[in-house]
């Protein structure tokens, strides 16, 4: 799935920009919510909405799974390396603080979140959509109190409901051009009736965004 992941992400790093309204949202209000200071590692970096919001104090690096997205990046940021947040390729407490926005929830969770752990000497932020997102398309988002257990030392704890500013054949462009129709519940591409009912069936698009604020000192 990995390798699946990485080039739909890829193919979509020119149009993420203008179709990723709801996670670039929800990058500032993260980036806000924990104001991180000094080296910065933007976990599933993407195109760098986390990045962007940084303060002039902060020094970003990103890591993305994509080679499309870490281009992007690169070009903006500089700093940037094709990785799996399953795996950090960083020593122990590389950075002050480690940053995830509309990432995780691709991941297998009691992989990552540790990971993010171990290469932080400060702090770790993150914002991830949860069960209650987009009802009715079947995608396995994780369950909000499970990924709360997975994190030490929390200071604050949000959530959020992010409508998606999209409807009908402009939602399906939404997932196509964010990179984000993947299901790994579905074993076949939906034919143009399955895309038509998935729609009726939706209701009100939007993620239930649970948004995770934590120190180690």
């Amino acid at each position: 799935m990995k390798g699946t992941l990485s080039l739909r992400f890829s193919r979509s790093a020119e149009t993420y920009d203008r179709w990723a309204i709801p996670q670039r949202e929800c990058a500032k209000v993260l980036v806000e919510m924990v104001r991180p200071e000094g080296s910065v590692l933007d976990v599933g970096c993407g195109t760098g909405f986390v990045s962007s919001f940084l303060g002039g104090d902060a020094v970003p690096a990103g890591l993305d799974l994509s080679e499309g997205m870490v281009r992007v990046y690169r070009e903006r940021f500089g700093r940037v390396v094709v990785g799996d947040a399953e795996s950090l390729p960083f020593k122990d407490r590389s950075f002050d603080w480690v940053i995830s926005n509309f990432s995780l929830h691709w991941t297998d969770l009691r992989k990552s979140v540790p990971e993010l752990f171990r290469v932080a000497r400060v702090g770790v932020g993150v914002a991830l959509p949860v069960e209650g997102s987009l009802k009715g398309i079947g995608f396995p988002f994780p369950k909000e109190d499970q990924v709360i257990g997975l994190f030490p030392h929390l200071r604050e704890v949000r959530v959020r409901e992010v409508k998606i500013p999209f409807s009908g054949w402009d939602l399906v462009r939404f997932f196509h051009f964010t990179g984000s129709s993947l299901n790994p519940r579905r074993r076949r591409i939906l034919s143009r009736r399955d895309l038509n009912l998935l729609l009726e069936n939706l209701g009100e698009p939007k993620f239930r965004v649970l948004f995770l604020y934590a120190r180690r000192v």
